[in-house]
C-alpha cells in the first residue's frame, strides 16, 4: 500500500500541527504550509493526494488559492477546511471547485471521515 500525502494549508499553527501529529499517527505523509503563497509555490514539486485549505488565510486566501489549484490540478480532492457556515462562503467554495467543507470546530473522527471519503478509502484503510 502506498502512503498518500495530505497538504494541510492553515495559518493557525497548534491547529496544524495538531491535525499533523494526527494524521502522520494514522500513517499518512503531512506537508503543512501557513500561507497561501507557500503551497503555491511547493504544490507542483509535490505528489499529493489531498488539500485541506483554510479559508481564512492571511496574503492570498484560502478560495483563491482554491481557484489556482483548480487551474493547474483540476482532479485533485481538495477540502475546504472554515470557522464559516454561512451559506454563501460554503457555496462559493463549492462553486470554485472544493470537493467538500469541513468546519471547525472538528472533531477527529470527522476529519479522518471526511479525508477517508475524499481518497476513496474504507475507514480503518
Amino acid at each position: 500500500m502506498t502512503v498518500k500525502t495530505i497538504v494541510i494549508v492553515d495559518d493557525e499553527e497548534e491547529l496544524r500541527d495538531n491535525l499533523q501529529d494526527l494524521l502522520e499517527f494514522k500513517g499518512y505523509r503531512v506537508i503543512s504550509f501557513p500561507t497561501g503563497e507557500a503551497v503555491l509555490a511547493e504544490i507542483d514539486s509535490i505528489a499529493v493526494d489531498l488539500v485541506l485549505l483554510d479559508i481564512q488565510l492571511p496574503g492570498i486566501d484560502g478560495m483563491q488559492v482554491l481557484e489556482r489549484l483548480r487551474l493547474t490540478h483540476p482532479t485533485l480532492p481538495i477540502a475546504m477546511v472554515s470557522a464559516s457556515s454561512i451559506p454563501s462562503v460554503l457555496e462559493e467554495a463549492k462553486r470554485k471547485g472544493a470537493n467538500q467543507t469541513i468546519l471547525k470546530p472538528y472533531s477527529h473522527t470527522e476529519m479522518l471521515k471526511a479525508i477517508h471519503t475524499l481518497l476513496g478509502e474504507t475507514e480503518g484503510s
